[in-house]
C-alpha cells in the first residue's frame, strides 16, 4: 500500500514540480558534455522527497529511521536545491559544502544508532558466535563512508535519461523483498516507498526525459538507499548480509568501483567528471541512450536475482 501510495502522490506532484523549475528557472541548459538539447526542469527530486516524507511518515509513523531521511533529506535536498541552481545559472557550485552536508547526515544516522556495529565471521566457517564488534570510531567511519559512498554512487549514475532512477528502483525491490523474507516491516515499507516514488518519477524521466532529478534528487535517493540498507539487510551483522547488500546496490556500486579504477590507472584525480562511466563507455560504443539505460537495467536485474538467490541458498 505503502509503495501504491507514495507512486501515485508522486505522480501528481510532478507537474507542479515542472511548473516550479520554470517559474523559478531551476533548469539545466544543454552545455559542454550534456546530452540534451533544449534546457530541462531539475526539481523532479523535490517531488519524490516531499512524497516519500508524506506516505512514509503517515505509515510508519514517528520510527528513527523516517525521522533520518525526513531531517537528511532536507539538508540534502536544500543544498542540492543550491546545486541545482547554480547548474542552472551555468556556474559549477563548490564539491566541499556539499561534502559537509554529506557527512553531516551520515553523521546524524550514527547519532541515532543506524550504523554499522560489527560483523560476524560464520560464514568463512569461523565458530558459532564469532561476532567481531567494531569499536566506536570505526563504527563511525564505516557508516559515513557508506552512505557518504552511495549519496555519490547515486548521483554518478544520473547522467542518462531514466539511469539513476531506474537503478534505485531495482536496488529498492530488491531490499524490500529482503527485508520481507527477515520480517523488517519498517524497512521494507521505506523500501517499497522508495521504489515508487522512483517509478513514478521514471514515468517522466524515461528517454525522452521530461524533468531531471537534479543533485537534490539523486542525493536523496542515495542517502535513502543507505540508509535503508543499514537498518535492513545490514543489519544482521553477518558477511553474507554484507555481500547481499552489494549485490541489491549493484549498479552503482560497480559503476563506481570501474570507475575509481579506471581514474587510478589513468592516473586522473579521483574527484575529477569525465566519461569513465559505464553508461558513457556503452553510449561510446555505438549505443543509444534508451540502449543503455536498457541493458544497464537488465545488469540491475541479474544483481538483484543473485542478491535474492545468495540470501535464500547461500
Amino acid at each position: 500500500m505503502s509503495g501504491l501510495s507514495t507512486f501515485f502522490l508522486v505522480y501528481l506532484l510532478m507537474p507542479l514540480a515542472y511548473r516550479l523549475a520554470w517559474k523559478t528557472k531551476l533548469l539545466d541548459m544543454p552545455r559542454g558534455r550534456k546530452g540534451h538539447s533544449k534546457p530541462m526542469p531539475l526539481s523532479g527530486g523535490l517531488a519524490m522527497f516531499v512524497g516519500l516524507l508524506l506516505v512514509t511518515s503517515f505509515f510508519a509513523g514517528a520510527q528513527k529511521t523516517v525521522a533520518v531521511l525526513a531531517v537528511g533529506g532536507v539538508l540534502l535536498v536544500a543544498i542540492g536545491w543550491v546545486d541545482d541552481m547554480y547548474k542552472a545559472q551555468q556556474k559549477d557550485f563548490p564539491a566541499l559544502p556539499k561534502l559537509l552536508v554529506q557527512v553531516a547526515v551520515a553523521v546524524l544516522a550514527f547519532l541515532l544508532d543506524i550504523r554499522f556495529r560489527g560483523i560476524s565471521l560464520t560464514w568463512l566457517g569461523a565458530e558459532d558466535g564469532s561476532y567481531v564488534s567494531f569499536p566506536v570510531f570505526l563504527s563511525l567511519l564505516a557508516t559515513v563512508l557508506w552512505i557518504v559512498g552511495l549519496i555519490n554512487m547515486v548521483n554518478f549514475l544520473d547522467g542518462v535519461d531514466g539511469l539513476a532512477a531506474g537503478a534505485t528502483a531495482f536496488s529498492a525491490i530488491t531490499l524490500f523483498f529482503l527485508s520481507m523474507f527477515k520480517g523488517q516491516e519498517v524497512t521494507a515499507l521505506l523500501a517499497v516507498a522508495l521504489a515508487g516514488a522512483a517509478l513514478a518519477f521514471l514515468r517522466f524521466n524515461f528517454y525522452p526525459a521530461k524533468i531531471f532529478m537534479g543533485d537534490a534528487g539523486s542525493m536523496f535517493l542515495g542517502f535513502a538507499l543507505a540508509v535503508i540498507s543499514l537498518e535492513g539487510t545490514m543489519k544482521g551483522a553477518t558477511l553474507i548480509s554484507l555481500v547481499v547488500t552489494v549485490l541489491a546496490l549493484g549498479l552503482p556500486v560497480m559503476d563506481t568501483m570501474q570507475v575509481m579504477i579506471s581514474r587510478l590507472l589513468a592516473g586522473s584525480p579521483m574527484y575529477q567528471a569525465d566519461r569513465r562511466h559505464v553508461h558513457h563507455r556503452l553510449m561510446s560504443s555505438g549505443l543509444t541512450a534508451k540502449q543503455t539505460v536498457v541493458v544497464l537495467y537488465l545488469v540491475s536485474l541479474l544483481f538483484s536475482g543473485l542478491a535474492v538467490f545468495l540470501f535464500l541458498y547461500g
